[in-house]
């Protein structure tokens, strides 16, 4: 496209140079023709009166047109008036004959000398009887040397040979040296595409090389994080499954042993003041055995591996208005009847923890659940009507609430967790984890 363009400059500047040369080299010529016509031609004009030249003046005329320089290079001389009549010609059979006035003699009345090649005009009985010459016509205007005023105009034809072969030569050193200067931008351009083409070939390559060093990165890095994501979920489930076995071993060893304690204390009889000591004793084993079986408690949460999901955070709501007699506000969603351990384990853990927390720093006031699913993600969301937090981006790094742990418990398996509290106006912490309806993708 850029060679088309620059050819159609080099042609374009070409055409204009050549048409410039000519123009110039006519005017030229013009100008040394009119200082001829001025010399030997204009002094016979000045006796004009209307059309008719005196005799003298005719005499004159002829006279200068015979002269030897004159007629090896003039091939016809005609004086015109205004309105087309030729006064004057070396042509008789011209003389007093009405033409059509060439157009380039308008430009001669207006003051200016005119030139032009080979413009033959139309009217047959005044084309140039040396019509296989090339010819310049010059038109120049004869002043009256008193007034100044224009009262004739003299139409010379000049033999053009020598002159054409000059401009023929002008013209073909502009074309030649139009041609190298385009052919060498040519070059130039073409070098610099080159090179630039070489360059973005090489970027293409490293870039292509880079995405695929990206590509590889990200395939690995997608590999990682599922093995997190799996290690987070084996491990959330080996957690519990620890918590599971300690809870029972609280049960089965501690309490059972606290129990049996209790049981054997109860047989003793003794004095009054053995019985004494034997009650406290009994109270405190009693108090350890309730904290026991409470903790054991908070530990198992062996009722909700059958529960579909809905039931599970249910259960896991009732449990905790049985144990502190406060009342909570459900607002559950419809939930896929499937759901993996992991994902139900970690939401009754962070429920458990919310509620745990309403209770025991709000005091269980108007305490609010909210799960919602879009098909996608599951949200669980625990509000109160508390005091709130001051700092509410602390809260979730803060060892005491417990929400710290919480956090990496739900992020660990790609979820998330928020909270937002206005101080005086209560608290809630948002959970959300991906979460597909198992029976569609085992149907897919």
């Amino acid at each position: 496209m850029a060679f088309a363009v620059m050819l159609t400059g080099m042609f374009a500047m070409g055409t204009f140079v050549s048409w410039q040369i000519e123009k110039s080299v006519a005017e030229v010529k013009a100008a040394s023709t009119a200082l001829y016509i001025n010399a030997f031609i204009a002094p016979h004009l000045q006796n004009l009166s209307g059309n008719i030249l005196p005799a003298s003046s005719i005499q004159g005329l002829n006279q200068a047109m015979e002269r030897p320089d004159f007629q090896a290079s003039i091939t016809s001389v005609r004086v015109w008036n205004r309105d087309g009549l030729i006064i004057h010609s070396g042509e008789p059979d011209l003389i007093g004959k009405k033409f059509t006035p060439p157009s380039a003699s308008q430009k001669a009345w207006s003051g200016t000398i005119a030139a032009e090649f080979d413009d033959i005009p139309g009217d047959e009985e005044i084309a140039e009887r040396f019509s296989g010459l090339p010819l310049l016509k010059v038109f120049a205007p004869i002043r009256n040397f008193e007034t100044g005023d224009i009262i004739a105009v003299v139409e010379f034809h000049e033999r053009a040979e020598r002159l054409n072969s000059e401009l023929a030569a002008s013209e073909w050193k502009a074309w030649l040296a139009t041609a190298l200067i385009t052919l060498n931008m040519m070059g130039c351009l073409f070098i610099i595409v080159a090179h630039g083409s070489k360059t973005i070939d090489r970027q293409r390559a490293a870039l292509k090389e880079r995405v695929s060093q990206l590509s590889e990165l990200l395939r690995q890095n997608r590999i990682l994080q599922s093995r997190i994501e799996r290690a987070a979920q084996n491990a959330t489930e080996d957690n519990e499954r620890v918590m599971r076995r300690m809870g029972y071993d609280l049960h089965d060893g501690v309490a059972q042993l606290i129990s049996l304690a209790l049981l054997r204390i109860d047989r003793i009889q003794g004095a009054e003041g053995e019985r004494d000591n034997l009650h406290k004793i009994q109270k405190a084993l009693a108090d350890a055995l309730t904290d026991t079986r409470n903790i054991c408690k908070g530990l198992l949460l062996p009722e909700i591996q059958t529960m579909t999901l809905r039931d599970a955070l249910m259960f896991m709501i009732r449990q905790h208005e049985r144990r502190t007699g406060t009342t909570i506000s459900c607002q559950i969603a419809d939930l896929p009847d499937k759901a993996s351990q992991f994902v139900k384990i970690a939401l009754c853990r962070y429920l458990q923890e919310g509620l745990n927390n309403a209770f025991k720093h709000a005091e269980g006031q108007e305490q609010l659940v909210e799960v919602s699913w879009d098909g996608v993600t599951v949200t669980v969301e625990v509000a109160d009507k508390g005091p709130g937090i001051r700092d509410a981006s602390l809260a979730l790094s803060e060892p005491r609430l417990g929400l710290a742990s919480l956090k990496d418990r739900i992020e660990s398996i790609g979820g998330a967790l928020s909270i937002k509290s206005v101080p005086g106006n209560g608290t809630r912490i948002k959970a959300s984890l991906p979460l597909l309806d198992e029976g569609d993708a085992d149907a897919a």
